[in-house]
């Protein structure tokens, strides 16, 4: 078969640019340069001059013969004319062609590859370029060269990426407008749109076969379920089926669980338990249930710890475990099933597990597998409800929990998603812009737009609020370092309206119900750890809710070239990429042997059966070596194998109760053997390092260096310590500084500052001051006016929860081995710090 040839013709000042170009190859055969030349009979070939053949520039003169030349024209399956030439030239050209009884048609060609000498078609593909279309290879060299100008040490993932979105959009200028966007731009920075759906069959509330009192609760908000609803329902949700539901935040399935949970308390089946995994997230929703549901007289309780931390803030929430709601961490239930106190909990309806998802945590995961699998066995006639926004193979997920799957993709509003490449000094800025243009929007539901922000730390929380704050935003930081109060603060105003904006960590309020319209990622990160896609899509589901708005906003602004540890080859903009793309990977479930150890032990405590033992590991996610397990458990003294049945020691007990690893036990029972005192036990145990320096600012500026706010970071306990460098500092700072010195630094031990002996004498200041009375708040003032140290209340409230637990563990430890002494003082601070 014979080759295809084409012939183009391109004008070039007053000479012709040739292409010989085979089988349509953008690389022509070889390029010429032509000049004509008029004569009696009209225009004739004058010259033609090769200047690349096959790719390559000729270095030598190199002339293609006249007569040959017309012969190649007679072959040529099709001879083309640039278009956009002079009209008097391509007379010429045509006298030519007509004088060979040659045909020819007029095309529009790339002008970058003609200056190329290469050939290619303006055509449906090819992108626009300011006033004129080029072909999609040019547009790419084009905006490989603005890209590398740029400066903005983008990775491959983007590059790739910018060039997806070119030929995506056919269009130069929108594209390289990313790299500066000012604001949200539907053509320039907008990713994609996440549809709604809303031709969808809804259930009719009055048909339902529910109590009354449920009914007309449902009724007095609505007529109809929403669809995730009704497709529980269809799935067993009243017929006592344990769901695996799976939807987008927003979507109503946290009804599917109280649905159930109060239709089976009103038709005594017994109570429920909603299980969350954060403390903010069971403080709200135990407020929302109490508000709820004493409508129809039923009780709400909480738990949330081994033990709770008396303040005027908590002491009015209910905690029997008499009720009929119980919300509670997951770690607060399963510290009374480790106690060997299940029978407490009384007759279970219903267990509800919010964000089952924390099943895949890689540190929180094995307790919450460990905690299903002893509910499972405990309460074997109990409806299980599990809700999660994501999971990577649900399928899976549904058969391993023994469950119905009801997988909802579709959103009740639609959610834009945008991307926004920045510098980290444009932030601020650009944030400011796009919470004043949302909030000056209202829905049709009459609310104004409201941002949520994540950041990936509490110090970048309150900085990012301070800086929209000089901008004359009102902006509220929200992270777990506040205490119950400053959360339900920030909650009830963002809920009202009130503040256009909060700023939060990443960890913290992916679960927390913030009624927002945009969510914007100002970092790809939570701490130094990039997001995972599954938390990327609960955060950012938590734009647009349908009861409040007609549409989310997700704006992602990664800074190109970003990253937050030393070593990783991904950066913040390829994160962002990665993310927008989304797929789920499957989890793996690889429990270490401290994890196996302490799941085994804390199945123990409601089985005593080898038998049932392993049919509860057989139900979880991980895998576990259980011979081996229970080998060393028994080493340890934490069990006794009885034949067929398995017991916990007095020390497996309490190691298993209270959350103690193998180690910490034996530190407790090493230290209790030497008589060392209780407040060193127990700050040994763990020490208080989420302490600030209030005025590290301050003091750099006198220092003239960049010292870190961390009181326990190397350069800040280099510059107290040696106390050389004091002089220079301003005489209030330095008589805090030497405040703390002289209290913490006062030790024998060859490695101070390092010994740990600082951190110690810090934390049990805490507990010293919390014996005499001091709310966490007020030991904060005192740490500020005697060392300019300050901390957040939460971080103090939830040391002081440890220490309570750990004085527990202590008093029960020193019981078991006679030391009675001990034990009577580990009650005594553990009371006082109760309050």
């Amino acid at each position: 078969m014979y080759p295809m040839l084409w012939i183009l013709f391109a004008e070039k000042g007053p000479k012709w640019t040739v292409m010989i170009i085979l089988d349509k190859n953008k690389e022509p055969l070889w390029t010429g340069e032509l000049e004509l030349k008029e004569n009696t009979a009209g225009f004739r070939p004058h010259k033609i001059r090769i200047l690349k053949r096959e790719g390559k520039e000729l270095s030598d003169e190199e002339y293609f013969q006249s007569k040959d030349f017309i012969n190649l024209l007679k072959k040529a399956n099709r001879i083309m004319v640039a278009s956009g030439g002079s009209p008097d030239r391509e007379k010429e050209l045509s006298s030519l062609l007509c004088a060979y009884q040659l045909k020819y048609e007029n095309v529009n060609i790339c002008r970058f590859c003609r200056m190329a000498q290469r050939f290619n078609f303006i055509n449906k593909s090819s992108v626009r370029y300011h006033k004129e279309k080029i072909c999609p290879d040019c547009a790419k060299d084009e905006l490989r060269k603005v890209l590398k100008n740029s400066r903005q040490n983008m990775g491959d993932t983007t590059v790739d990426f910018f060039y997806e979105t070119l030929l995506r959009t056919k269009d130069f200028e929108k594209t390289v407008a990313m790299l500066s966007a000012g604001r949200l731009d539907p053509e320039v920075t907008k990713y994609d749109t996440v549809k709604s759906v809303t031709a969808e069959k809804l259930t009719g509330i009055k048909k339902l076969p529910i109590h009354k009192r449920l009914k007309n609760l449902l009724l007095s908000k609505s007529e109809t379920l929403l669809p995730v609803q009704s497709l529980a329902v269809d799935a067993g949700l009243l017929l006592g089926k344990n769901l695996l539901v799976v939807s987008a935040t927003a979507t109503g399935k946290t009804l599917v669980g109280e649905i159930a949970g109060i239709e089976n308390i009103l038709n005594g089946k017994g109570k429920m338990l909603y299980l969350v995994p954060l403390v903010a997230l069971a403080n709200q929703k135990y407020d929302q249930f109490q508000k709820r549901y004493s409508e129809i007289d039923l009780s709400v309780s909480i738990k949330i710890g081994a033990e709770l931390i008396k303040t005027k803030s908590t002491s009015a929430m209910r905690k029997t475990l008499d009720s009929d709601i119980i919300v509670g961490t997951y770690e607060g239930i399963d510290h009374i099933l480790r106690l060997g106190n299940a029978d407490s909990l009384g007759k279970v309806g219903t267990v509800v597990i919010d964000e089952v998802h924390m099943l895949t945590d890689p540190e929180r995961g094995h307790r919450l597998d460990g905690l299903i699998a002893r509910l499972r066995y405990t309460f074997p006639e109990t409806q299980f409800i599990y809700l999660s926004a994501t999971v990577a193979n649900p399928d899976y997920f549904a058969k391993k929990l023994d469950s119905n799957l009801v997988v909802y993709e579709h959103r009740p509003v639609p959610i834009e998603r945008h991307l926004i490449f920045a510098q980290e000094h444009e932030k601020n800025r650009l944030m400011a812009q796009l919470i004043q243009d949302e909030y000056a929007m209202k829905s049709s539901k009459g609310h104004r737009g409201q941002t949520i922000i994540f950041t990936n730390s509490r110090v970048n929380c309150h900085t990012i609020a301070g800086a929209l704050q000089s901008q004359g935003i009102p902006a509220a930081f929200y992270h777990a370092g506040l205490n119950l109060n400053e959360r339900k603060v920030v909650e009830n105003k963002f809920g009202r309206g009130e503040i256009p904006v909060v700023v939060t960590t990443a960890a913290l309020a992916a679960g927390v119900d913030f009624p927002a319209s945009q969510v914007i990622f100002e970092s790809m990160a939570m701490g130094i750890e990039w997001l995972s896609v599954s938390d990327f899509l609960q955060m950012s589901g938590r734009a647009g809710r349908p009861d409040y708005h007609d549409r989310g906003i997700v704006v992602l602004m990664p800074v190109p070239g970003k990253s937050y540890l030393s070593g990783t080859k991904e950066t913040e903009e390829e994160i962002a990429i990665a993310l927008l793309k989304g797929g789920l990977l499957e989890e793996k479930f690889d429990y270490d042997e401290e994890e196996q150890l302490e799941e085994l032990l804390a199945s123990v405590s409601v089985t005593s059966s080898r038998l049932d033992l392993s049919k509860i590991h057989r139900s979880m996610f991980g895998s576990f070596s259980e011979n081996m397990m229970l080998i060393k458990l028994q080493k340890f003294k934490f069990i006794e194998l009885l034949g067929k049945e398995i017991r916990q020691t007095r020390l497996g007990q309490i190691a298993s109760a209270y959350f103690l690893s193998v180690s910490k036990t034996y530190m407790i029972v090493d230290s209790i053997a030497a008589n060392i005192s209780v407040l060193h036990i127990i700050t040994n145990l763990d020490f208080f390092t989420a302490a600030t320096f209030k005025y590290a600012e301050q003091i750099s500026k006198d220092l003239r260096m960049n010292l870190p706010s961390r009181v326990f970071q190397g350069a800040f306990m280099d510059i107290i310590f040696d106390g050389s460098n004091l002089k220079d500092v301003s005489p209030k700072y330095q008589k805090l500084l030497l405040n703390f010195a002289a209290d913490m630094f006062v030790c024998s031990c060859a490695e101070s500052p390092y010994c740990g002996c600082a951190e110690r004498k810090f934390s049990e200041k805490i507990i010293l001051l919390r014996t005499k009375g001091l709310e966490p708040i007020e030991i904060i003032r005192k740490l500020e006016d005697d060392y300019g140290i300050s901390a957040y209340a939460g971080d103090v409230f939830s040391y002081l929860e440890d220490a309570v637990r750990n004085l527990e563990a202590i008093e029960l430890i020193a019981k078991t081995v006679k030391k009675n002494e001990i034990a009577a003082a580990a009650k005594e601070m553990r009371l006082k710090i109760q309050g």
